[in-house]
């Protein structure tokens, strides 16, 4: 694998020069994981935080009855954990691998010193978290306005691809999985389904959503 050029695709790299990114690679490494394999455990030091190369991981916090509560889920592209590294120095939350996964781990130690001794990059950093800022608010006017029908039928339409003339979006997370993307229950994700399906929307295949008619969807992610 190229490092370097995963590393420049980065959103929060995305400014950095050729010779930022020797530096940055420096401090790298890949991280392979198996899955249901912890990754780092809330309240320990942050000594490094993560980018997901392959496969997916799972932020999540355990209430004090030791219930599970899902914060995020992180695909490849995904950061996970930075903000521990300039804020608490502590993982706010912990993180296991939903599957066999590949990450990029860059050591907390290794990463200020390079921020330290080139104080420009942290602006250039900031440039690529504002961009990224942007796209949540943006997110989080999704989640409040819309009702879940909407919300669903918006997913289900940007992860769409049309092959062989038919719409279709391959789900790659499972109904637990969506639903905590989504700000729902699973029970909740599943009626919602159902209508969609009732009304002849969707055609439900497998892991697969067939969309018939993708302009008569389009009028619920209004």
């Amino acid at each position: 694998m190229d490092i370097r050029r995963f590393i420049s695709g980065i959103f929060l790299f995305h400014s950095f020069t050729e010779k930022e990114i020797d530096l940055l690679e420096a401090s790298a490494s890949l991280k392979k994981v198996h899955k249901g394999e912890q990754i780092f455990s809330e309240g320990l030091d942050a000594t490094a935080f993560f980018v997901v190369v392959s496969g997916k991981v799972k932020i999540f916090k355990l209430s004090p009855d030791g219930k599970e509560h899902t914060l995020h889920i992180h695909s490849p592209g995904d950061l996970v954990a930075e903000a521990a590294i300039f804020d608490s120095m502590l993982y706010p939350a912990s993180c296991v691998a939903l599957e066999d996964a590949t990450l990029l781990r860059i050591s907390r130690e290794g990463f200020l010193s390079i921020i330290k001794r080139h104080p420009d990059l942290a602006l250039k950093m900031m440039s690529g978290y504002s961009r990224r800022l942007r796209q949540f608010v943006a997110k989080i006017e999704e989640l409040s306005l819309k009702d879940m029908k909407a919300r669903l039928a918006s997913y289900l339409l940007e992860h769409s691809t049309v092959e062989n003339g038919v719409t279709i979006c391959n789900l790659k997370y499972s109904k637990k999985e969506l639903s905590a993307l989504l700000g729902t229950i699973p029970e909740t994700l599943s009626r919602t389904l159902a209508f969609l399906k009732q009304n002849n929307l969707i055609i439900e295949k497998n892991n697969a959503i067939i969309i018939p008619d993708p302009d008569k969807l389009r009028i619920f992610s209004l």
